[in-house]
């Protein structure tokens, strides 16, 4: 069987885990590359609803309604610095939330085989 070399634009995306941190009040959470749907720079909230007791925040572009919640489960900042818009899916339904950050750092890769790569994936697959 013949086997091609794969071209140097993709082939970072089977040896490496791109990382996004997210810091949050001083704490840094990291995401896989693949779960960020987009960042938004000084989001304004549509509404704020309480939910379970908690405040959460809610961004509407068009059908979609994403809600914004503190990474620590409190009351959601009114005016975070950034909503990080994650997206998710569970069989054949897909749906987006963000995040709350204060500090946002790109261009981290992980080698795969690396000890924290299943545990930083593990949330979002």
């Amino acid at each position: 069987m013949h086997t091609s070399k794969l071209p140097d634009s993709i082939r970072s995306l089977v040896e490496e885990l791109q990382i996004v941190e997210v810091t949050w009040q001083g704490v840094p959470i990291q995401v896989p590359k693949f779960a960020i749907y987009a960042i938004l720079s000084m989001p304004l909230f549509d509404r704020v609803i309480f939910q379970n007791g908690r405040q959460i925040g809610l961004l509407q572009f068009g059908r979609y309604t994403i809600p914004v919640l503190d990474p620590f489960k409190a009351n959601v900042d009114p005016s975070p610095k950034y909503a990080v818009i994650m997206s998710h899916s569970r069989d054949n339904l897909f749906g987006l939330y963000a995040y709350t950050a204060d500090h946002i750092e790109s261009g981290i890769n992980l080698p795969i085989f690396h000890g924290s790569v299943s545990r930083i994936v593990k949330a979002y697959i």
